[in-house]
């Protein structure tokens, strides 16, 4: 990633692309390491969550005859187990989303800044950033949730008025699917503001939401055409894998080599959202004119490795650094 400050802030909807493969192919080594140590393990656990739930679903409806003690006492049971697995991967994916957030984001950064990274070197700012990165996570699942049930109540509200119509819930859908749409690009920002700054939480999320203005219509575009792809995917590993004997009857194995390219490509999409969402904080922070030098991003890398010792205040990009010393 050879642009300049200048260059960064001009870099639209499909320089953000060409930036984001240009620096997965150009490190492609590292880029590996990661994602078969954190993001591959993520897939995996993303595709087993939609394959379990289905099967406790199927069984539990099964279980639902009213008349029988002993279907209600497995339903019972069952849910249990559902809401305990849903805790189980609630985790999991939390814990591989922070690890595979903290780590590209950083090796990312070190591209721009014309730093040498290992992945034994990349490893090691975990200890340094999952606490503040966690902090974050939480505060955007709570947006999730509080942006979730307003919509459930605008729409409960828009019902009891008007009636149920086709027009007003498409109406709804659309404004739902933007808001959701923006809130992705705050939360993405806010999560490499929270690596790369000495921002976390809410006040990461206010950064993110400062950050994205003027360049809302280019991150929602992002952020449209990469769920879009993650949408498409889904819909063919539950057509042609998980229901592909009942709906396609495919052989099995087509089923397995169909799910091994939706792991591949599930994969690899899972990488491109980190590595763009980096290069789009430098667009933002290159637009609002803050100061993403390669010195200072430098002397911050530098000190997740003990590598440099920073006296005064903490490093912040886009503020002036205090003076670093070489240890």
């Amino acid at each position: 990633m050879d642009s300049t400050e200048e260059d960064m802030k001009l870099v639209g909807f499909f320089g953000i692309f060409k930036h984001s493969f240009k620096t997965i192919f150009s490190w492609n080594k590292i880029f590996v390491q990661i994602t078969l140590t954190l993001i591959l393990p993520l897939t995996v656990v993303y595709l087993a969550h939609t394959e379990i739930s289905d099967l406790f679903f199927w069984r539990m409806e099964d279980n639902s005859s009213p008349s029988d003690s002993n279907n209600q006492n497995t339903t019972v049971t069952d849910w249990l187990y559902y809401w305990l697995f849903n805790i189980l991967y609630f985790t999991l994916i939390t814990v591989f989303s922070l690890l595979s957030t903290a780590t590209v984001v950083f090796t990312v950064a070190s591209v721009y800044s014309d730093r040498d990274v290992v992945f034994r070197q990349v490893m090691k700012i975990v200890p340094q950033v999952w606490k503040k990165l966690l902090l974050t996570f939480v505060f955007i699942y709570i947006t999730l949730f509080i942006y979730n049930v307003m919509n459930d109540v605008v729409t409960f509200i828009s019902r009891s008025v008007f009636g149920y119509s086709i027009y007003g819930t498409v109406i709804i859908l659309i404004l739902y699917v933007l808001g959701l749409l923006y809130l992705t690009v705050v939360w993405q920002l806010a999560s490499v503001v929270t690596v790369l700054e000495n921002i976390r939480g809410f006040n990461a999320m206010k950064k993110g939401k400062m950050l994205v203005n003027g360049k809302k219509i280019v991150g929602m575009g992002i952020a449209f055409v990469l769920y879009g792809i993650l949408l498409g995917l889904i819909t063919v590993y539950q057509l042609f894998v998980e229901f592909g004997d009942e709906i396609s009857g495919l052989a099995t194995i087509w089923r397995v080599l169909i799910g091994i390219l939706c792991v591949i490509l599930l994969t690899m999409l899972f990488l491109l959202f980190i590595v763009m969402q980096t290069v789009l904080y430098l667009v933002c922070k290159s637009y609002h004119r803050e100061a993403v030098d390669k010195l200072g991003l430098l002397t911050f890398l530098s000190a997740y490795m003990a590598e440099t010792v920073v006296y005064g205040e903490e490093i912040q990009l886009g503020k002036p650094q205090p003076p670093a010393e070489q240890v």
